[in-house]
C-alpha cells in the first residue's frame, strides 16, 4: 500500500507541475528601433526623425580658372567683405600688358572709323549737291561775273572818256613840271651820285613817264590784245553761268555716286575694324578679370587655401565664404520610403548636439529632387529653414530633425 500511495502523490504532483506551466505566459522582447538611427531616418508613430548639418543659407567656394601664382592676398580668414570686394589676386603682368594693348588698337580703329565716317559723308554731300541741282546763290554769282565781264567789253570798246583824257593829261603836265625842277636842282647842286637832288631826280623820271604812258594808253583806241582778253573773259563767264544753270553732267553724277559707294566700303571695313578690336579688348579684359577673385555677395571669409607666391591651381579652392547670418538644416538620410512622406512647408522641430537646451521649429524649404546612394539607401537631402535663427550656430553643428507627417 505504501508503494501505491507514493505513486499516486508523484502522478499528482506532476498534474499539478503541468497545470502550473500551462497558465504561465513568457515576458516579451521589445523591438529597439533607435539602433536604425544613426544610419539612415527611421519614422515613430506619425513622426520621421532625421539627422541634419547646420549649413549657411549662402556660401560658394571659390577658384580660379585659369592657373597662376599668387600676387596678392588682400583679406583674412574671418573678414567681412562686401560684394565685388577683392580677394585674392594672381600675378597678372602679361595679361594688363594685353589689355593696353588692346585698348591702344580699339583707339586706332576708332580713329580710323571716325575719319571713313568724315569722308563718306563729304561724299554724300557732294552727290547731293549735283543731284539738287544748281542752288540760287550759285546762279546768281555766275550770272554777276557775265555782267562784269559785258562791262569790262563795253569799256574796252568804248576807250577813254573825255573826262579821263583831261585828268590824265593834266597829271603827265604836273609830273613834267616836277621832273623839271628835279633837273634845275640836280644842276645847281653838288651833282654826286647818291645825293637827295639825284633821288628826287630820279623819282620825278619815273611819276613822268608813268604819267606819259597812262595817257597814251586812254588816248589811242583799244589795242586788239585788249578786246581779245574782254571777249574771252565774257566767253568764258557765259559758258560758266550755263553749266551753272545746267547742273550736273550724268559722268559727274556717276563718279560723285562711285565715291559714296567707295567711302561706304571703307566705312564699313572700319567699323569690322572696331568691333574686331572690341572684342579682342573684351577678351583680353575677361582674362585679367580671371587673375582675380571677387566677393560673390556680403558675407564672411571661411577658408583662404592659397600663399603669396604659392602657385594656385585652375579650379581648385582658393577661397570659401558664405553669408554666416541666416542658417539652414540640411537632412543627410532621409530614404526613399520616407521622402514620400515629406513635403514642402511641413512642420519641423530641431535639437543640436552642441546646444542641448535649444530647440528651434522650422519648416520644409525645398526637397533635393535628386537622390543619391549611401550605405545601401537612396537618400535625398531636405532643407529646412528655422523659424528663427540663433547666434550660437555654427557651420556644420548636427542636428535630431523631427517631422511631423500623416
Amino acid at each position: 500500500m505504501k508503494g501505491r500511495i507514493s505513486g499516486s502523490v508523484f502522478i499528482g504532483i506532476l498534474v499539478m507541475l503541468a497545470i502550473s506551466g500551462c497558465g504561465t505566459q513568457p515576458t516579451p522582447v521589445k523591438p529597439t528601433p533607435t539602433a536604425a538611427l544613426s544610419s539612415k531616418g527611421i519614422q515613430v508613430g506619425e513622426r520621421i526623425i532625421a539627422e541634419g548639418r547646420v549649413m549657411p543659407v549662402k556660401s560658394a567656394d571659390l577658384a580660379f580658372n585659369a592657373a597662376g601664382v599668387v600676387g596678392e592676398i588682400l583679406v583674412d580668414e574671418g573678414d567681412a567683405v562686401k560684394k565685388e570686394q577683392p580677394l585674392v589676386r594672381l600675378d597678372a603682368k602679361r595679361q594688363t600688358a594685353a589689355v593696353a594693348q588692346a585698348e591702344s588698337a580699339l583707339a586706332r580703329a576708332k580713329a580710323g572709323q571716325a575719319r571713313a565716317q568724315a569722308v563718306l559723308a563729304k561724299a554724300q554731300a557732294g552727290l547731293a549737291q549735283l543731284k539738287a541741282g544748281p542752288r540760287p546763290e550759285e546762279v546768281a554769282a555766275a550770272s554777276a561775273a557775265v555782267t562784269i565781264a559785258e562791262a569790262e567789253l563795253a569799256r574796252v570798246q568804248a576807250g577813254a572818256d573825255q573826262a579821263q583824257l583831261i585828268a590824265a593829261r593834266s597829271a603827265m603836265e604836273k609830273a613834267a613840271r616836277a621832273l623839271q625842277q628835279a633837273q634845275y636842282a640836280y644842276d645847281h647842286g653838288s651833282g654826286a651820285s647818291g645825293s637827295p637832288e639825284a633821288l628826287r631826280l630820279e623819282q620825278a623820271s619815273i611819276d613822268y613817264e608813268a604819267a606819259k604812258a597812262q595817257y597814251e594808253q586812254l588816248a589811242l583806241l583799244p589795242r586788239d590784245v585788249d578786246l581779245q582778253v574782254a571777249k574771252a573773259r565774257l566767253t568764258q563767264a557765259q559758258a560758266s553761268l550755263a553749266q551753272v544753270r545746267a547742273g550736273a553732267r550724268p559722268e559727274a553724277i556717276k563718279a560723285a555716286e562711285a565715291d559714296v559707294a567707295a567711302a561706304e566700303a571703307d566705312l564699313s571695313a572700319a567699323a569690322g575694324d572696331v568691333a574686331s578690336a572690341e572684342a579682342s579688348l573684351a577678351q583680353a579684359r575677361a582674362a585679367l578679370a580671371e587673375m582675380e577673385l571677387r566677393a560673390p555677395f556680403d558675407g564672411v571669409v571661411v577658408t583662404l587655401n592659397v600663399r603669396v607666391g604659392q602657385v594656385a591651381p585652375m579650379g581648385g579652392l582658393a577661397v570659401r565664404m558664405a553669408d554666416l547670418s541666416a542658417w539652414q538644416i540640411e537632412t543627410t538620410d532621409l530614404t526613399e520610403l520616407n521622402i514620400v512622406k515629406v513635403s514642402q512647408g511641413l512642420p519641423v522641430s530641431m535639437t543640436f548636439d552642441a546646444i542641448p537646451e535649444l530647440e528651434l521649429s522650422g519648416r520644409v524649404a525645398r526637397i533635393r529632387p535628386y537622390g543619391e546612394s549611401k550605405q545601401g539607401d537612396i537618400v535625398y537631402a531636405v532643407v529646412i529653414a528655422p523659424d528663427k535663427q540663433d547666434p550660437r550656430l555654427r557651420w556644420n553643428m548636427t542636428a535630431k530633425v523631427s517631422m511631423e507627417v500623416q
